[in-house]
Order: structure tokens, then C-alpha cells, then sequence
């Protein structure tokens, strides 16, 4: 990885190692069960589709698509059936045959090929970041082909499978970069404790706003769930983001919204709820405040905007 860029650096000093785990094909009705480990996963779709489902996510891979999973998150891919009984990795590695270099999962039709890697930290300095990382961070095909660099770190990933184990390495490790990346454009708030801080304390008030933004949090609350006093909070808060809790907590709930707006069709009503609001009124107004613009307005510009 380029160890001048601030980014690399930081999993440059977190001791990253990572594999490409294995490529799959899926042929007709198969799933598989991956258990919460302290590891990231990702998958990269290369043909075909499936569905990956984490916790109450449910999140439709097309070809083209990357996704991350959080270290210690349970979750599964199948073809698109949540009925079906899915295989445990650890066996389905013991007893898969292989063909062409690819791990066969199921009988027929290929419905999706994938690749699998994986990223595991000897050391604490990713401890922010991934903490405040969501449950699954989703990168479509066009999106990627906006950002040059990133599709260029898939296509040379794709390209060198075959090639030296130290070579996958390298293109898997810029494909995470740059997949934090994209995240840190969509919702910068969310990596605010990437770079901001090293604080436990803050950066676990982080990622509870984030993984909870429904829950009616004040200052008060959010000391209390991360064991300090209020002051104490407010105090070490504001040192390290320049914010403070509840200020930093209205740019969460926003970025929460545009991303909504933008990739669901929820009412406005279903995604005041989400975010925390009492409200559909009182959400459009804090989300007209912080924008200048309302909800169906930033929607029908985020849409235009995206195709």
C-alpha cells in the first residue's frame, strides 16, 4: 500500500494482513453460513447475483458489487432465498470440490461467481475506525466505475489471482482503502474517529450514535452507556472532533438521511423514524436546517445525480 497516504498508513501501522479466502460459484439453490469472527470480510460479485444478509440488513450483490462486513458480525450469502438451509463455511471448505480453480457451492446453473478475502489487525490502531464502521458498507458497480482508482484496484485483483500471493495482497489491501474511502465521502462523519481520535472514550461514543441512531440520545444518556461522566464527555468530545456530542450527533442523523433518501424507497415518515425523530415534522425541518433544501427535494437531486 502507498504509506504516504494518511489512510494506508493508519492500516500500515494496525499491522494489516490480508487473504483472498476463495472464489466461488453458486449454482443454483445454495447458501452459506459465515460465522462473526474479528475479521473484516469481503466479497467482490464477479457474474451473477445473490443477496448477503447481516443481522437485519438484507443487501442485493449484483455483478460488479463489493461489500465489507464489520469484524464479529455473523452473516450469509444465498442465492436469494432466505428459506434456504445454508452450509457452514468451515465445513463447506472441508468437503467443496473444486473446479477451474473455484470452489463449487450448490447443483445447476451457476447463478453468481465471488471472491472472498479477508483482513485481520495485530494492532489497536484501527480500534476507531472500525468501531464506527456500519454493519455493512455496499459499493455498486457504478459507483465504483466513477472512481477510477478503485476500479483499477479491482480489475488488477481480479486480473492477478493467479499471480503471487504478495501481489493479491496488494490489490485486495487498496481495494479496502479505497472502499473506506467511498464511505468517508458518502457519511465523513461516520470515520470522523479515523482521524480525529485516538480517545476510547469518544470513539466509542461514535459508534454507539452511529450503530443506534434511533435511540433518544442526549448528552446524559450517551456518558452513562460509555462509563464516563457527563462533563467528561463533553469535554474530550469537543477536543476531538471540534464538535460537540449532540452537534456531531444532528451531522450523523443527516448523512444517515441523505443515504437513505438516496438508496431506499422509504417515506419520509419511516425514515424520520429511523434516524431518531419523533416526528416526519420535525425531521424535515432539523433536515431542512442542516441542508437548505427538504427531504423530497435532496431525493429527487441525489437520484438525478446518481442515474
Amino acid at each position: 500500500m502507498y504509506q504516504d497516504d494518511p489512510l494506508s498508513n493508519r492500516f500500515f501501522l494496525a499491522k494489516l494482513s490480508s487473504e483472498v479466502v476463495c472464489q466461488t460459484a453458486g449454482r443454483g439453490a445454495w447458501a452459506l453460513d459465515l460465522p462473526a469472527r474479528p475479521i473484516l470480510v469481503l466479497h467482490h460479485v464477479t457474474e451473477g447475483s445473490c443477496v448477503l444478509r447481516a443481522g437485519r440488513q438484507t443487501v442485493s450483490l449484483y455483478q460488479g458489487d463489493v461489500a465489507l462486513v464489520r469484524p464479529n458480525v455473523g452473516h450469509r450469502l444465498d442465492h436469494g432465498d432466505a428459506r434456504a438451509k445454508p452450509v457452514l463455511l468451515d465445513r463447506w471448505l472441508e468437503v467443496s470440490r473444486e473446479e477451474d480453480g473455484e470452489r463449487v457451492l450448490g447443483r445447476g446453473a451457476t447463478t453468481a461467481r465471488a471472491l472472498c478475502g479477508v483482513f485481520r489487525f495485530e494492532h489497536d490502531a484501527l480500534a476507531p475506525l472500525l468501531q464506527a464502521l456500519p454493519t455493512v458498507i455496499h459499493a455498486g458497480a457504478r459507483a465504483i466505475e466513477a472512481r477510477p482508482s478503485f476500479a483499477d484496484a479491482l480489475a488488477r485483483l481480479r486480473s492477478e489471482l493467479h499471480e503471487t500471493r504478495l501481489a493479491r495482497r496488494r490489490w485486495l489491501e487498496l481495494v479496502l482503502v479505497e472502499l473506506v474511502r467511498l464511505l468517508a465521502d458518502r457519511e465523513p462523519a461516520k470515520l470522523a474517529a479515523l482521524g480525529a481520535t485516538q480517545d476510547p472514550v469518544v470513539a466509542r461514543a461514535i459508534a454507539e450514535l452511529v450503530h443506534d441512531p434511533a435511540r433518544a440520545w442526549d448528552v446524559d444518556t450517551l456518558a452513562r452507556t460509555v462509563g464516563v461522566s457527563r462533563a467528561t464527555l463533553a469535554r474530550r468530545f469537543l477536543e476531538a472532533t471540534g464538535a460537540p456530542p449532540m452537534a456531531y450527533r444532528a451531522t450523523l442523523r443527516t448523512e444517515h438521511a441523505r443515504r437513505l433518501l438516496r438508496e431506499t424507497t422509504l417515506s419520509n415518515q419511516q425514515i424520520a423514524h429511523a434516524v431518531g425523530f419523533a416526528t416526519v415534522q420535525a425531521f424535515q425541518r432539523a433536515f431542512r436546517r442542516a441542508t437548505g433544501a427538504t427531504p423530497s427535494a435532496v431525493r429527487a437531486q441525489l437520484r438525478a445525480a446518481h442515474g
